[in-house]
């Protein structure tokens, strides 16, 4: 029997963010060892409108790859945000947030929403989102970068809005400057050995790229780990009902905001992400309750805005490959899995899927035990992810609409149902491994869309009443102050309001 082979050749074959994303975290990771990295780039899918909203951990990813966060939002024409706006997921409740921030302070080793459950069964008027300092800043066209101060309260951060294109120029043109071997083309056939292994790349030009191990980042079609390897797709079409994405775009908003918005309608929902450009407009709807004209129509209806007429609708269907990493090929981003663009965790799902490999990768052929290993962190890891997204739709109160009376009735898989009755029955989280979500973000979604527990922490009455309103009143305070020194979002960004009306012009 052979001995197994060292690991030397990654050759990652895709496009897009998952392309570059991947290649640069592998050249990060292994600059110093004698690891060859090779990128086959496929012709790119990218459109005018689109844009990668982000999660808040995409700014410690961009620090760890050694990207300048001005020249990088620059490029991308990128905006910060500090959380994302919900509105009409019910008809009856006003808009809430999710913010990229702490709600209140915790005080007695309670959490803060117990005090808050007491104080609203007492009457209080105070919405949970009055104690965010991100979203009262967000409220008023604020943008602040955490600092001592801020982070005396709470626990703030934030995330971005960046357009595509530009941003994927960026990664492509540093994983060239350091050295990663490039390649262009189309895929016309992966070589497999006996056991099934992939060997090398058929190009459609006749070149042959080999390689020890290979990463599938081709999106959606999933190239290699789908179509050679043959694993096939869990569909999570029991939970997420809308199967077409309707992208396009609109003129810059004026002033910047700080976040964007998901607006529910009949049909599904439309969001707004803002960028220094223009306005990127992303409607997710059921193709079984409206057409793609009729999409563009409501799509300039919901949003109030004059959009590109140059709109692509594109089907697509929330699920998961069965095993991320099979034989010598591992896939990530939408490769691996696609997810509704709720919540956007497009990117982070790239950086989901690459943090775990850089932890287990492979030292030689011999890769059973890290693939294990792998394939359980990461089915994990997105299980999480899409219990959260899940919530968006079982948790709506759009009555008598077909789609959305659809999406309360569904049956929740058991570890999120168990979550969800702990939660209503005594406000308390139940926590599981690799979350993307914590506590403070599932606690802003739940009571945002009206999932109330029916008591709160029976140790929030050792806290006497005058106290807690003390401690109420100094949050409301301190975060009513801070965001009165808070400056606009152009000012941060270094754009005068004469930049602004060019741009939109």
């Amino acid at each position: 029997m052979a001995e197994p082979k060292r690991v030397r050749k990654v050759v990652v074959l895709g496009r897009d963010e998952s392309l570059w994303l991947a290649v640069n975290t592998l050249e990060r990771a292994f600059s110093k060892s004698d690891i060859e990295i090779t990128a086959i780039e496929l012709p790119s899918l990218l459109r005018a409108g689109d844009v990668y909203p982000t999660l808040r951990a995409q700014e410690a990813f961009h620090s760890l790859m050694g990207l300048k966060e001005d020249a990088l939002m620059r490029a991308s024409q990128a905006t910060f945000s500090l959380g994302q706006r919900f509105s009409n997921w019910a008809k009856t409740r006003p808009p809430f947030f999710h913010a990229y921030s702490t709600y209140g302070a915790k005080f007695e080793r309670v959490q803060f929403h117990h005090y808050w459950l007491k104080a609203r069964a007492n009457g209080l008027k105070a919405e949970f989102d009055d104690f965010s300092l991100s979203v009262a800043a967000a409220k008023h066209g604020r943008f602040f970068v955490p600092d001592e101060e801020t982070d005396s309260f709470s626990n703030n951060d934030y995330a971005y809005h960046l357009g595509a294109i530009g941003y994927c120029q960026v990664l492509k043109q540093v994983a060239l400057q350091r050295g990663v071997i490039h390649r262009t083309g189309r895929l016309a056939e992966a070589l497999r050995a006996e056991n099934g292994d992939i060997t090398g790349l058929l190009l459609n030009d006749g070149q042959v790229v080999e390689g020890d191990f290979f990463i599938d980042a081709s999106g959606a079609e999933s190239l290699l780990l789908g179509q050679a390897m043959g694993v096939g797709l869990e569909s999570w079409s029991q939970w997420f009902a809308c199967d077409r994405i309707l992208t396009t775009y609109a003129p810059p908003l004026t002033p910047l905001p700080s976040f964007s918005q998901a607006s529910a309608f009949r049909s599904g929902w439309l969001g707004l992400y803002p960028l220094r450009d223009r306005t990127a407009v992303q409607q997710v709807y059921a193709s079984v309750d409206m057409g793609e004209q009729e999409a563009f129509d409501t799509a300039g209806i919901v949003s109030a805005l004059k959009l590109h007429g140059d709109a692509v609708v594109t089907p697509y269907s929330a699920g998961c490959r069965t095993q991320f990493w099979a034989g010598n090929c591992l896939a990530v981003g939408e490769a691996a899995v696609v997810f509704d663009p709720i919540d956007n965790v497009r990117l982070h799902a790239n950086l989901v899927g690459m943090s775990h490999l850089i932890s287990l990768f492979p030292i030689d052929s011999d890769m059973a035990l890290e693939r294990d290993e792998y394939n359980r962190n990461v089915t994990a890891a997105v299980e999480r992810i899409r219990d959260f997204q899940i919530c968006r739709y079982k948790l709506n109160q759009r009555f008598d609409q077909p789609i959305w009376d659809h999406c309360r009735a569904m049956i929740l898989p058991d570890k999120l149902q168990y979550k969800l009755d702990v939660f209503e029955a005594r406000g308390m989280l139940i926590a599981y491994d690799d979350e993307t979500f914590e506590d403070p973000e599932w606690i802003a979604m739940l009571i945002g869309h009206g999932l109330m527990p029916k008591t709160y922490d029976p140790l929030v009455d050792q806290v006497n009443e005058a106290e807690v309103i003390r401690r109420f009143q100094q949050m409301l305070g301190f975060i009513r102050h801070s965001v009165e020194k808070m400056r606009p979002m152009e000012q941060h960004l270094g754009l005068s309001p004469a930049a602004g009306m060019s741009a939109q012009g």
